[in-house]
């Protein structure tokens, strides 16, 4: 059940039959045309109602009364029910399974340092902006290419043997076994979509990015630099 509508529900509900009683004390007990009024907008509401108090308090006898039947209590029947939701959404907080959480300043120092100048000042496209100009630049000195970005990612983290003109920067091990082969793929696919995808479109003013959104790019960014850090320099001699 989807408490918060559920909750909406009720209240409303509630809220209709304490608006009819108000009235009809202020009119000394008389039913006129507002009382009318109200009573219908009950009873419109009441199917709907019912059938959230028979889930949520399966105790409550049937069927629920409008508000202009005096004759029963239907009100402390859908309060039970909305206690019961309320203790239900509550229960449901508290008990949940607590989720880890991410902090910026554990990722990759050399990433959160580029950012971080201007992160609180809510500009997170620029830092953005700023952490894949410090990745490019990383990635570019530790393979002495002249290369940025995309194309930088492109040859240097390809599994292919590097070339005369084209060094590469490998993870350790057997490059022709299955594992390394896959390993390496992932960092030059992945370093290449976050080149393409985070790098780019954050160079455009006109792009809003939530600090959540950011927090998650930038947490690519990280992986992109740790795996760097791993990698070794190899060349064709």
């Amino acid at each position: 059940m989807d408490i918060a509508w559920a909750t909406e529900k009720l209240e409303q509900y509630l809220h209709l039959c304490g608006e009819l009683d108000l009235h009809q004390e202020r009119a000394g007990y008389d039913w006129d045309d507002v009382c009318s009024r109200l009573n219908k907008q009950a009873e419109l509401l009441l199917p709907t109602v019912e059938k959230i108090v028979r889930v949520s308090y399966p105790k409550a006898p049937h069927p629920l009364m409008p508000p202009g039947y005096t004759s029963t209590n239907s009100q402390q029947w859908v309060r039970r029910a909305l206690g019961a939701l309320r203790d239900t959404a509550e229960t449901e907080v508290h008990l949940r399974p607590s989720a880890p959480s991410l902090f910026a300043d554990s990722l990759h120092g050399r990433i959160w340092a580029a950012a971080a100048p201007v992160w609180d000042t809510g500009e997170f496209g620029a830092a953005l902006q700023q952490a894949s100009i410090t990745l490019s630049a990383y990635i570019r000195a530790k393979a002495s290419s002249t290369l940025r970005d995309r194309k930088l990612v492109a040859q240097v983290f390809s599994p292919d043997p590097p070339k005369l003109d084209a060094a590469r920067l490998h993870f350790p091990g057997d490059s022709t076994d299955e594992g390394w082969q896959a390993r390496q793929q992932g960092l030059h696919l992945i370093a290449q979509g976050a080149f393409a995808g985070i790098r780019n479109i954050a160079a455009h003013e006109d792009v809003d990015v939530s600090e959540h959104e950011a927090l998650e790019q930038l947490a690519v960014l990280s992986l992109i630099a740790r795996w760097t850090d791993m990698t070794e320099l190899r060349t064709r001699i």
